[in-house]
């Protein structure tokens, strides 16, 4: 995946309740990403740096096969 559409996405939830299931290649449970504080891009051409309230996560888009939202507007 190519990292601009997943850096607009977590600066959207960038400190919102909103959570982002991202997939991974090869793995088929997804990580959880919630209170998302920053995010920053990385000299590398799809690293991220993506800081939360619990954890820092570095991340490389390129490992990320798909990724979603789960909906709060249809309660």
């Amino acid at each position: 995946m190519d990292r601009g559409p997943l850096l607009a996405i977590l600066k959207e939830i960038k400190g919102t309740t909103k959570e982002l299931d991202l997939l991974m290649l090869g793995e088929s449970q997804p990580v959880e990403l919630r209170n998302v504080v920053d995010v920053q891009e990385l000299p590398s051409s799809s690293g991220l740096k993506i800081t939360t309230r619990q954890n820092y996560i570095w991340l490389d888009a390129a490992h990320v096969s798909a990724c979603y939202q789960v909906r709060t507007d249809l309660e």
